[in-house]
């Protein structure tokens, strides 16, 4: 599966032209890297996102793989370069998850021709990289909360996107599918761009961290660098320090009010 550099340039948005939600950002993310984006509730987290899984057109500035405009491609080229995952995840399908895996290759599909030996292998490459090879029989329905998680991340890879973006991907999960969820994407070794509400896991998991506040960048950069107490009492009003674990030394952000 290829990857690729992603490149934000100043980018605005806010709807029908009135306000603005989302005030200049920029930033590179190299490829094969995973960003994570943070900040308070309303800090523009979503909105950044939309935009760069273009579900949203930057009302100025512009977002690039590899060099490209996503917005020059072709929607069937914009959906092979990128997949998204995001924090709804539908319920009700009387589809199995071999079925919703495999909408992921719709935009390979050739008129009415579907399927073919190829895309079978994906699919299930797929199924065993998210470890559901057990449960691809089964209705999605019936799948617990990180089952169907798993499911969502499967489907987007079947994609073969070169940008994987995750909007909050531990949402409602409990401590056990969140671990395991973040070790998976930790795994996949393409570009990822992920919200997160947890400073700690996403210093965990992320190569560079973008911290927003007031749909306003903070800072980028790693997460040793970003996630410091001022940046991040300014960003979530609570006041915060450092620790060192024992025996890791590995740094853990305490919070207070």
């Amino acid at each position: 599966m290829s990857t690729a550099k992603l490149t934000v340039e100043g980018v605005t948005w806010g709807p029908d032209r009135q306000g603005v939600l989302l005030h200049p950002v920029s930033f590179e993310l190299e490829p094969g890297h995973i960003l994570g984006v943070v900040g308070a509730n309303g800090a523009g987290k979503s909105t950044l996102l939309r935009l760069i899984y273009r579900y949203n057109k930057p009302r100025s500035g512009r977002v690039l793989l590899n060099g490209t405009d996503i917005w020059s491609l072709s929607a069937r080229d914009a959906a092979r370069s990128i997949a998204a995952v995001l924090q709804e995840q539908p319920t009700d399908f009387a589809l199995s998850v071999r079925e919703i895996v495999a909408l992921g290759r719709t935009p390979y599909a050739q008129g009415l021709s579907r399927g073919g030996a190829r895309d079978a292998e994906i699919i299930e490459g797929a199924l065993k990289r998210m470890q559901l090879l057990p449960l691809a029989d089964r209705r999605l329905g019936t799948l617990s909360g990180g089952e169907r998680q798993r499911a969502m991340v499967a489907r987007a890879l079947t994609q073969e996107p070169k940008l994987l973006v995750l909007d909050e991907p531990t949402n409602h999960l409990d401590i056990r599918h969140q671990l395991e969820i973040l070790a998976l994407v930790r795994g996949l070794g393409i570009t990822v761009v992920t919200s997160l509400h947890d400073l700690n896991m996403a210093a965990d998991l992320c190569d560079d961290i973008l911290l927003l506040s007031g749909g306003k960048a903070l800072a980028f950069g790693p997460p040793h660098d970003v996630l410091i107490p001022d940046r991040v009492e300014t960003a979530f009003g609570v006041q915060t320090r450092v620790q060192m674990l024992a025996p890791s030394g590995d740094r853990h952000l305490t919070f207070s009010l």
